[in-house]
C-alpha cells in the first residue's frame, strides 16, 4: 500500500511539474514552506493555475481512488504540489462522496489557494449549507 502511495505521489509530482516557486515561498506560505494560517496571503508574483490538461489528469487520478480516505490523502498531496485556484478546488471537492471529506479537504487547501478571495464560490460544493458555514468559520472566525 505504501508503495502504491509513493508511486502515485511520484506520478502526481511529474504530472503537475509546477515551476519553481517565487522567492520567499509559494503564495500563502511562509519562507519555510509551511502554510500561513492567519488568513494573509502575500503574493509578489502571480502564479498561474493549473491548465485544463493537468487539471484533467489530477481529476482522473483522484477518481481512480476507490475510497474517500485515499482520495483525500492524494488530493492533499496534489494541492501541496500544484497551483490551484478556487475553481480547481471546487472540481477536486466534487470527487468526494460526502461533505465531511469536502470540508476537511477545503480547510486544508485554503492556505494553498491562489485566489482565496473567491473561496465564497465554494458554497455550491456542499450538500448542506451548515458545512459551508463551518468552512467559512474555520478560515474566517466570526463569519
Amino acid at each position: 500500500m505504501k508503495r502504491y502511495i509513493l508511486i502515485t505521489a511520484f506520478c502526481l509530482a511529474t504530472v503537475l511539474c509546477v515551476a519553481q516557486p517565487p522567492r520567499g515561498g509559494r503564495p500563502g506560505h511562509d519562507g519555510r514552506g509551511g502554510p500561513h494560517m492567519n488568513g494573509r496571503h502575500h503574493r509578489t508574483e502571480r502564479v498561474e493555475c493549473l491548465d485544463a490538461q493537468r487539471m484533467e489528469m489530477v481529476l482522473r487520478v483522484l477518481k481512480d481512488q476507490s475510497f474517500d480516505d485515499k482520495r483525500l490523502e492524494v488530493a492533499k498531496l496534489c494541492v501541496s504540489l500544484g497551483a490551484f485556484c478556487t475553481s480547481d478546488l471546487a472540481q477536486v471537492a466534487e470527487t468526494f462522496s460526502f461533505d465531511d471529506r469536502r470540508l476537511e479537504f477545503l480547510r486544508f487547501a485554503y492556505p494553498y489557494c491562489l485566489d482565496p478571495e473567491n473561496y465564497f464560490m465554494l458554497k455550491k460544493s456542499f450538500s448542506f449549507e451548515s458545512n459551508f458555514n463551518a468552512l467559512m468559520e474555520s478560515i474566517h472566525p466570526g463569519y
